[in-house]
């Protein structure tokens, strides 16, 4: 087979939750039972990571640290983090199944790659425990990969590309240039490049911008403009291979990435920006920031 062989999936704001919004209410909900309070834009800075090197990377923040030493009366040790993360759990599962809108256009895209036998995964920086429920109500919305795969299956989270071979092990399939990694922060990109693999990044759906659809369409078209574009240069400075919309637009990319593979391109080094995305002006507005 000369082409893509297996896609491999974030969770939040790639498939699921518009705007990546359930892990951001749940570290805000944390800190705050903790007396400290975190915006959503700290929030989302070191989305993608495993979530218990997400509320480390929190509380080495200096700013965060300063509000955690002004209500404990001391900076947070290591223990915190391990304490924090033993509460983050349960509240990140609640937070996950109140927001498992599965994106639309995801049910047709999932439906063309089992029809074109490409393999799914999905890779994420939730623990095991954190999804299982939600994995039976991403099938219900039209999203079931072949594997789901957590950081405390291989004992490490993003940047490390140690899911994606996990997950090119169980599927069979190799070599990872006929991976494709599609997800919406730096993290994800981070992933696919230490893999080895396609790197495609979501943006009008994902965490840059932020926001849920009806708060997203709500936006006066400037505003809107100047948040897609935002958005899609933090990503771009990423180094992805492509830029899309949504997951909406994924198949046009996974053909366009295809031929390249079938005339021995390879993904690595990703190029020094992004490729036009083959629907650019296609489907709307702000296809034309992509």
């Amino acid at each position: 087979m000369e082409g893509v062989r297996a896609v491999i999936f974030d969770i939040s704001g790639t498939v699921l939750d518009f705007g990546c919004r359930a892990p951001v209410a749940a570290l805000v909900e944390l800190f705050s039972r903790h007396g400290v309070t975190i915006t959503t834009r700290e929030a989302r800075l070191p989305m993608g990571a495993h979530k218990r090197d997400h509320i480390r990377a929190l509380l080495n923040d200096a700013a965060i640290g300063a509000r955690w030493e002004s209500v404990h009366g001391h900076r947070p040790g290591g223990n915190v983090v391990n304490e924090l993360y033993a509460e983050f759990e349960p509240l990140q599962s609640k937070k996950a199944n109140e927001h498992c809108d599965v994106i639309a256009g995801v049910p047709e895209v999932m439906a063309e790659l089992r029809r074109r036998n490409i393999k799914v995964a999905n890779t994420t920086g939730f623990a095991t425990g954190m999804i299982r429920g939600l994995i039976p109500l991403a099938a219900q919305g039209g999203y079931s990969p072949d594997l789901w795969v957590c950081p405390d299956e291989v004992g490490q989270g993003r940047p490390a590309p140690w899911m994606i071979f996990h997950a090119a092990r169980q599927l069979g399939i190799y070599p990872p240039r006929t991976f494709v990694k599609v997800g919406d922060t730096p993290a994800d990109a981070a992933e696919g490049h230490a893999a080895g693999t396609w790197v495609v990044l979501v943006v009008r759906s994902g965490n840059e911008v932020g926001l849920s659809l009806d708060d997203l369409d709500a936006l006066p078209p400037a505003d809107l403009r100047a948040r897609l574009q935002a958005a899609r240069a933090r990503l771009a400075a990423c180094g992805p291979h492509y830029l899309i919309d949504t997951v909406a637009d994924l198949m046009p990319v996974i053909d366009a990435i295809s031929q390249r593979i079938a005339n021995g391109e390879t993904p690595c080094p990703a190029d020094s920006s992004p490729a036009p995305c083959p629907t650019a002006g296609s489907r709307r507005e702000t296809a034309e920031l992509v």
